[in-house]
């Protein structure tokens, strides 16, 4: 999204917005509804177009067009889950014909609700639909956006000691503050707020613009903030994003007309007053393109002005440029940053810090959690290294642009849930400070006692695999060369599981198979390579540790035949474990090690005991009792438990407790919603008791949609007693179809208990 889009962003009740008083009082029909709501689109007030467009949808729920644009403005003022919606209604009535990039939106809402896993099965959809430009944007955006999911899941899970707070309503409004420049004590900053906005939020100013502001600080809080002179607010002109030079003299900022038309400018302070701004010389103003985000700095004794433009000789859209201060205000021609840093979409907002040599910016293509997320890089101008994610929290699933930094502190703009609204809980930007250590370190797994709340450890087979057609219970396979085989035969599965099915379906269920060799076979590696190192450092303290691996088989054969199955598949990780690294666990294995460590398994060979109903079982079906998704996903074994056991005494938890204890119950561990909803936010209780003899402690609980709210006991649970972990399910979500599962980590054993939410048929 160009700059020039992310400004008008903010321009979010604009113009024509009492209007809405004077035609509430009139019939209307459609028609004139959509076009005043087009009215209100064409003038950038996304939210007074969202409401005329759903009036005209009471009228007529099957106007495709209509339901389209409806979906544009919700997306336009960032309300995700609601333009998630319609554009999949969208999509479910056009299929791609009319609106193509229906299916594309929808995919990129899901990723700004934090649901990485269905986003990127929609983006893989997608490419259907552009696979005919295969060097067109739009087809390279839904290939990325694959990779960023990826990314996105696995960044998720290593979030930052930081603390990151709303900067309050003395600095936030309810409309948008973005760009936090600190200078000589005072936090300058850019705002779109009316000075008379009446309590349906009609905006009364006959001239609503962006401009800068100053506020000081008073007992840790920024407060009282004040309108910079005209000379830099330019008169009937947006105003935004100052930065001051480091001898105090001058300040450069953005200004755009009122039709966004933006350049970069400056003012010096002369006389204890700042002068009248004038605007950078042509070669950084190019009278063509948007030139805006000036960073204005010095690095090695020279000035030098980073800014953001999507002038000619860029890579794509927004890029970020340097140029040399010559002085007098004329600098040297820009330099593009290069491809380490832009690339064909957006990279906005840079900030440099010359101290350490990095530059931090804003980008909606590389690899992350949203839409626009931060990412630094070290280096020098024109040599970047690679980049890295800014990680959580300073970045989420929404829009985070603007980091700045200084010295122990730090400033992003976000649309986060938490920001001060009235339209919507991610409608605005707000300002949100950010408390730095000295040395950030990236999060590393130490010991199994942190690892353990990441398990299970779960890896897959291919059927009858190892050793088909045996009774036997052991096998000469370590896991790894199975593995090997079994990724070999992803292109018949696609081809079989997709057999006899065309189009959509067809895709789908490649689709399908696709996602589960990526999501789960192949994760289940890399979390066993995660998970090895681990178990050799926890022996090489001393330790005697008990793993519990649990075997499980589709229902394809009898339960016998499929006891000693998995008995194999569990002896096929044994194997593995006993080969790995040449062998460094054999000494725990045979009780040789010199430090008295030792490695024992508990085996739980379950057979098809617990695989699921649905999973088919007829032999002559191979389609969905070998190939399909569901019965693939029930030929496992998990790494369930780690337990340490000291002689002579009860194995014991890594935290102490007797294995014996505690011992997790759920009442009912799934809920099932009646078949017609309210139109509000829904809360469920899910009832749990400790049957063991020590207390009871719920680590954490992991849904598989981001927009679930859900609430833990805060104290352990003792022995016998019961609790309830209440799950708030939004009712965005109740308007489709509902099915949740949530993962709960416990110190019991097992460790892991899933609660499931499932709407009647």
């Amino acid at each position: 999204m160009p700059e020039l889009h992310l400004m008008k962003r903010f321009r979010l009740l604009i113009g024509f917005i009492s209007l809405i008083l004077c035609l509430s009082s009139v019939a209307q029909t459609q028609k004139q509804l959509i076009k005043v709501a087009d009215t209100y689109y064409a003038d950038l007030d996304f939210y007074g177009a969202a409401i005329y467009y759903r009036r005209a949808m009471l009228l007529d729920s099957n106007n495709v067009d209509l339901i389209y644009k409806y979906a544009e403005a919700l997306r336009n003022y960032n309300e995700y889950p609601k333009a998630e919606k319609y554009y999949a209604v969208v999509y479910k009535l056009d299929r791609g014909t009319t609106y193509p990039l229906a299916l594309y939106w929808q995919s990129v809402m899901l990723k700004h609700m934090g649901d990485y896993k269905n986003a990127k099965k929609n983006f893989k959809r997608c490419e259907r639909y552009f696979k005919k430009d295969k060097n067109g944007f739009h087809y390279k955006k839904v290939l990325q956006e694959q990779k960023s999911c990826d990314v996105a899941e696995m960044l998720k899970k290593d979030t930052l000691p930081l603390d990151v707070k709303n900067l309050g309503n003395n600095i936030n409004t309810t409309d948008s503050e973005f760009g936090a420049f600190v200078y000589d004590s005072m936090l300058y900053f850019s705002s779109l707020r009316g000075k008379a906005i009446t309590e349906n939020n009609v905006v009364l100013d006959s001239v609503y613009v962006i401009k800068i502001y100053k506020a000081m600080q008073q007992n840790g809080n920024w407060k009282n903030p004040l309108e910079l002179p005209q000379q830099i607010n330019l008169p009937e002109m947006h105003a935004a994003n100052a930065c001051f030079s480091e001898d105090k003299k001058s300040v450069f900022f953005t200004a755009c007309d009122l039709n966004y038309n933006c350049k970069i400018y400056y003012s010096t302070y002369k006389n204890n007053e700042w002068q009248k701004a004038k605007a950078l010389p042509p070669n950084i103003n190019n009278e063509a393109s948007t030139t805006t985000h000036p960073m204005f700095t010095e690095y090695n004794g020279k000035e030098i002005l980073f800014f953001s433009s999507n002038r000619p000789g860029g890579m794509g859209m927004m890029d970020i440029w340097f140029a040399w201060h010559k002085g007098d205000f004329t600098f040297s021609e820009p330099i593009n940053a290069g491809n380490n840093i832009n690339t064909i979409e957006d990279e906005i907002t840079p900030f440099f810090t010359p101290e350490d040599s990095t530059l931090y910016f804003s980008s909606n293509w590389h690899e992350g959690l949203g839409g626009f997320d931060v990412f630094k890089s070290k280096g020098e101008p024109g040599m970047w290294q690679k980049l890295e994610n800014m990680k959580s929290p300073i970045n989420t699933s929404t829009n985070e642009t603007y980091f700045s930094k200084f010295g122990g502190s730090a400033f992003v703009t976000s649309n986060r849930k938490g920001s001060i609204t009235k339209k919507g809980a991610t409608c605005c930007n707000d300002l949100y400070s950010i408390k730095l250590p000295e040395i950030i370190k990236p999060k590393i797994y130490t010991s199994l006692e942190e690892l353990q709340k990441y398990l299970p450890v779960t890896l897959y087979f291919h059927n009858d695999e190892p050793n088909p057609r045996s009774r036997d219970t052991i096998t000469q396979y370590n896991y790894l060369s199975t593995y090997t085989e079994y990724l070999k035969q992803t292109d018949k599965y696609k081809k079989e599981y997709a057999s006899g099915l065309k189009g959509e379906e067809q895709d789908d269920a490649i689709l399908d198979i696709e996602d589960f060799f990526e999501e789960y076979v192949k994760k289940g590696v890399s979390d066993l390579n995660q998970f090895m190192p681990l178990l050799k450092k926890e022996l090489e303290k001393g330790s005697k540790i008990e793993l519990t691996i649990k075997g499980y088989a589709s229902p394809l054969s009898k339960t016998d035949y499929n006891v000693n199955l998995t008995l194999r598949r569990i002896s096929s990780l044994i194997n593995f474990i006993i080969e790995y690294n040449q062998g460094v666990f054999k000494p725990y294995l045979n009780g040789t090690a010199t430090n008295g460590a030792s490695l024992h398994f508990i085996k739980i060979p379950f057979g098809e005991y617990q695989s699921k109903e649905e999973v088919s079982d007829n032999i002559n079906d191979l389609k969905n009792s070998v190939y399909s998704r569901k019965a693939a996903l029930e030929r496992k074994i998990e790494i369930m438990a780690i337990r340490l056991t000291e002689k002579g005494k009860e194995a014991k938890g890594l935290d102490g407790l007797e294995i014996n204890d505690p011992i997790l119950v759920i009442e009912n561990s799934i809920y099932i919603l009646p078949p017609k909803t309210s139109h509000t936010d829904t809360e469920i209780e899910f009832i749990i008791q400790n049957n063991g003899k020590s207390a009871l402690k719920i680590f954490s609980a992991e849904p598989d949609n981001g927009l679930l709210k859900i609430t833990l006991p805060n104290q352990p649970i003792d022995s016998m007693q019961k609790n309830k972990i209440k799950v708030l399910l939004p009712s965005s979500l109740l308007e489709s179809d509902v099915e949740f599962k949530i993962k709960i980590l416990s110190n019991a054993n097992p460790n892991t208990h899933w609660l499931e939410i499932k709407k009647e048929n």
